[in-house]
């Protein structure tokens, strides 16, 4: 896998250079993300808001779309030709609905021209076969939350929190508590958390696919070895335990975390906003993915977000990306500033200057952002399959693997002979 590293260049555009495309007539545009709630509404209703003030004859109508149902409506949309002008989508399927032909390339609209201020990492998710399909809008970045007071319990310095594989295992089990025969407490587990086997499959190094991010490689080395040593977990706490630990865990202050049941845990940064709603006075740390050798690089976490697209439906293209354009940019700046999103947009973080913010913005140099492979799409499950043939049945790691190989490596033949068609 390529290690790509997100960092801060010299080269910033200047946006009052850029103006919006002036227009003879009055135009509306549609515009739709998954923002609803009372936390995020007001905020993007004020950026919408702040381009609507400034160009009269360009105004933009806000609709909101809930997550599960955003891509699906999108794309029936574009099909039908009403689909809405500019929307905000999962920043790791930009590429699919780009191959489809399902959005514009921005390119001619002048993206190029603001590639510089972004992330370059995020600005590629979005560069399919030399064209850009996107703007990056927002991405977050998986770190180790630890509880401070069960170290001090056990003995472990709070000021001194794990770097490596190795280390992980040891303070687990310090942290490890039984009740007679039953656990109350598993220090750490892999699969706790939002990490996944994807996420420390990327943290050691590797790929279920190869640098095209096109052909399976679901059972090279690497993914063997890690998923052998996750095994490692379960089998320390045994497969029945582990899986009727975490069927334990609750929603809110009940999760594995915040109730004390695993003292430390890989989760988005993004995990901040619930300890000081759901846990106050939780005393806790956060620091960079703990890796195999305590190194940090590009591929040690991993992140997600948003892209801003147009539909390739619209009927106004160039006023439609001179919003997206605005959007990724100043509106960035608001939303990092009200909503603690990372942005795709690299100086709008410093808009934010919350201790917490700044730090998890600094592991974005540490973070990759995957994107779901064209010719792949469902991959995971395939790979989820694995995991649990593996974990909770006692299958080899390299037989369950090879067979999800096979499987990968059909979905993405069929898929080639489709669009070969």
């Amino acid at each position: 896998m390529k290690r790509q590293v997100l960092v801060v260049t010299g080269m910033l555009i200047g946006l009052n250079a850029i103006a919006a495309p002036s227009v003879a007539q009055k135009v509306t545009l549609k515009f739709s993300a998954h923002w609803l709630s009372e936390q995020r509404r007001p905020t993007i209703t004020r950026i919408v808001n702040t381009w609507n003030e400034r160009n009269p004859n360009i105004q933009v109508e806000y609709t909101g779309v809930p997550f599960d149902q955003i891509i699906t409506k999108t794309v029936a949309g574009i099909a039908a030709g009403n689909a809405p002008d500019v929307v905000v989508l999962d920043i790791r399927t930009t590429r699919q609905r780009g191959a489809k032909n399902q959005i514009l390339d921005l390119t001619p609209l002048g993206a190029n021209q603001i590639k510089s201020g972004f992330y370059a990492n995020l600005w590629n998710t979005a560069t399919y076969n030399g064209k850009q399909y996107g703007l990056p809008f927002v991405t977050d970045t998986r770190v180790l939350f630890y509880n401070k007071a069960a170290f001090k319990e056990v003995g472990l310095n709070p000021n001194k929190p794990p770097r490596t594989w190795d280390e992980l295992w040891t303070y687990a089990a310090k942290l490890d508590k039984k009740d007679g025969n039953r656990w109350v407490r598993m220090g750490f587990h892999p699969m706790f958390g939002d990490f996944g086997y994807p996420g420390w499959l990327t943290n050691a190094g590797d790929s279920f696919f190869d640098k095209s991010n096109e052909e399976a490689r679901a059972n090279n080395p690497t993914a063997v070895k890690v998923l052998n040593w996750i095994k490692k977990w379960t089998d320390k706490y045994g497969a029945n335990n582990y899986a009727a630990f975490r069927a334990s865990f609750g929603g809110g202050a009940q999760d594995e975390f915040m109730s004390g049941k695993v003292p430390m845990v890989v989760r988005n940064g993004n995990y901040l906003t619930t300890l000081r709603v759901n846990a106050p006075n939780l005393q806790y740390g956060f620091v960079a993915v703990p890796t195999e050798d305590g190194k940090q690089d590009g591929l040690s976490s991993w992140g997600g977000g948003f892209n801003v697209e147009i539909p390739r439906s619209t009927r106004h293209p160039k006023e439609a990306y001179a919003f997206a354009r605005y959007l990724a940019t100043e509106g960035a700046k608001v939303w990092a500033a009200e909503q603690n999103d990372l942005p795709g947009y690299q100086v709008a973080r410093l808009a934010n200057k919350n201790p917490n913010f700044v730090k998890l913005a600094n592991n974005l140099k540490y973070t990759f952002v995957d994107t779901v492979p064209v010719y792949a799409p469902s991959f995971e499950t395939a790979i989820n399959k694995a995991v649990d043939d593996v974990l909770l049945r006692n299958k080899e790691a390299k037989d369950a693997l090879d067979e999800a190989q096979a499987a990968i490596a059909k979905q993405v033949a069929d898929a080639k002979r489709d669009a070969a068609r």
